[in-house]
């Protein structure tokens, strides 16, 4: 299984670059699910999609998450009955289900089913821009500590079977609200270890050469390093012609020259794959494929194009030591402490919870330092 998820600037042309990567996968023999969190797949390849994967062509289903109120959400819907079950107002779930990230860990529930099913070699997700896609990963990483606090194994006692038995209905509700949410839970964690896999998912960050597109590119690629999402592309869309741009778009192109020359540095040895500003947008199967094939060239677009340097864990001798690459981040953003489950790390807006072996949990005394963009976390007994 190979994931690839595309995210980026609003009006970069996330849609279109996903769109055209999920095609041209297609068109080389691979078995192709285009799933987008939001619309935007449907005008790409010009096609009116329903609920579910609609064949496009050979090899290639496109499918955008449910966005009707009456459409099934199983998130909402057992949040719904859990609160129901605790004698809530059900409404209150569906205002849970609403939040930020939670509203994507909802559609990503239908990701996991698509993935899960065994139809597909490969899967493009258009995951929206990356401010929003950015809410993401500490939501799912939120819902895989509830499975573990939620269903944590426990010895039954021996009064157990008679209150059972004096509950009746109300305790046959407890166990199937609690068995669809443990399954439900562990489906999302399940996503969640193939996202962070970077040898099964990599992230391509698409932005179009505008002057602040280094400082937004600098700031996504610090947070998903933060997340361990690997990057493993950027993609440069809508770039003026090198040559015929004119006098007109003289100044214009010359700044975007110094652009592009700023997001290659930035990206600092991720690839950084180039496409050209089109008189109309490419839509349909030809024109998609015409655009991956200017991005992508000689590379296949199902490789991983870029290895990126992992979360390293290392536990013995009595210590436990983590390190991580946080490229752009600065110290004074930084901050750190320790939670129930593990290390919590502050950068700017994002938290993010590394969760610790159990054995480890316990130990107190912890030190952290940063540099050349590398933090290490000890902890020690």
């Amino acid at each position: 299984m190979r994931i690839i998820i595309f995210t980026g600037g609003g009006g970069s042309g996330v849609s279109t670059v996903a769109a055209a990567t999920a095609a041209q996968l297609a068109h080389d023999g691979v078995r192709t699910l285009a799933f987008g969190l939001y619309p935007g797949l449907a005008y790409a390849f010009q096609v009116s999609l329903g609920g579910g994967p609609q064949d496009v062509s050979d090899n290639l289903q496109v499918m955008e998450s449910r966005r009707r109120r009456d459409d099934p959400d199983e998130l909402r819907d057992w949040l719904e009955d859990i609160l129901d079950w605790r004698g809530m107002d059900s409404v209150s779930g569906e205002d849970v289900a609403s939040l930020p990230g939670l509203s994507h860990v909802g559609r990503l529930l239908e990701l996991e089913g698509q993935v899960a099913s065994g139809d597909y070699e490969a899967v493009v997700l258009d995951a929206a821009p990356v401010v929003q896609f950015l809410e993401l990963p500490p939501a799912l990483d939120a819902v895989s500590r509830w499975e573990e606090r939620l269903f944590a194994p426990r010895e039954q006692t021996i009064f157990e079977p008679f209150l059972r038995a004096f509950a009746g209905d109300y305790a046959s509700t407890a166990d199937d609200v609690m068995e669809r949410g443990q399954a439900l839970l562990q489906r999302l964690a399940d996503l969640r270890g193939l996202l962070t896999d970077p040898q099964v998912c990599s992230v391509r960050l698409v932005t179009a050469p505008a002057h602040h597109a280094p400082d937004r590119l600098r700031e996504a690629i610090t947070a998903l390093h933060l997340f361990s999402y690997a990057i493993d592309a950027v993609v440069l869309n809508r770039l003026l012609p090198e040559d015929g741009a004119g006098d007109f778009f003289g100044e214009i192109s010359s700044a975007e020259a110094q652009t592009v020359a700023s997001i290659s540095e930035v990206a600092n040895g991720v690839p950084v794959l180039q496409g050209g500003l089109r008189a109309s947008p490419p839509h349909g199967l030809d024109a998609l494929r015409d655009l991956a094939a200017e991005l992508y060239s000689t590379m296949s677009p199902g490789d991983v194009l870029h290895e990126t340097a992992p979360r390293v864990v290392v536990h013995e001798n009595g210590k436990f030591e983590m390190e991580l690459t946080l490229p752009y981040a600065k110290k004074e953003d930084l901050s750190l402490e320790q939670s129930e489950e593990g290390v919590v790390i502050h950068l700017g807006e994002h938290r993010c919870v590394v969760t610790l072996p159990e054995d480890v949990r316990g130990w107190q005394a912890a030190s952290w330092t940063f540099e050349a963009s590398n933090l290490k976390v000890t902890l020690r007994p």
